[in-house]
């Protein structure tokens, strides 16, 4: 069963036929499009040599011969070749800055038919500054609480559409919307720097 959080990830899927999940870690939301009939490939990315070690201990235990159409990458996001037209690319897991990262990399292989979904635990501010100056549009973006902690999920697309905000629009409109905003104004009021104070000042703008 997976989370709250990777249950919204999942939902982002529109037929794609080729699925990324980097930065795996359990591989739960890779795996769970094995019950897909139309998804043709399910690439499980990880640089944790354990973390692919394991999943392909639990693949084995689990259909004595790991599926054809799953394939484990022991591997950095950074150094990923996409082989089709339609991905579906999970990112989560990891900070603003790395996940940054691997877009730049990723960015001259999407295709118009691509979704990436992105969902950082940390430097969210820095994330979404960088998304804002890439050409990528944003899909849809949603606020997420499990287990009692707050996480920002975006869906990008390359090309022409809706603008990645520094600060975001929908997700202050969530039913959780006025919780997150007031723990995000603890969080960084006591911060100095210029996109702290920018995102305050945002903050307290707001009519929850």
């Amino acid at each position: 069963m997976l989370s709250q959080r990777l249950q919204s990830l999942a939902r982002f899927h529109e037929n794609q036929d080729t699925i990324w999940d980097i930065g795996c870690d359990h591989g739960a939301l890779g795996l769970s499009f094995l019950k897909h009939s139309h998804v043709s490939q399910i690439h499980l990315v990880d640089p944790s040599h354990h973390v692919i070690k394991s999943l392909k201990t639990k693949l084995e235990d689990s259909y004595i011969t790991i599926p054809d159409n799953v394939l484990l990458h022991e591997t950095k996001g950074q150094d990923i070749k996409l082989k089709s037209s339609r991905n579906l690319i999970f990112i989560s897991g990891m900070g603003g800055k790395e996940i940054t990262e691997i877009i730049h990399s990723l960015l001259p292989q999407l295709s118009a038919n691509d979704r990436l979904v992105i969902s950082p635990h940390k430097n969210i501010l820095e994330l979404r500054q960088s998304l804002s100056l890439l050409p990528l549009s944003l899909k849809d973006e949603i606020l997420v609480l499990d287990e009692g902690r707050f996480y920002q999920v975006l869906c990008l697309l390359k090309g022409e559409g809706l603008p990645v905000t520094e600060f975001g629009q929908a997700i202050w409109s969530h039913s959780e919307g006025a919780s997150y905003r007031d723990f995000m104004l603890k969080t960084f009021s006591a911060h100095q720097d210029p996109l702290s104070r920018r995102f305050v000042t945002f903050l307290q703008s707001l009519s929850l």
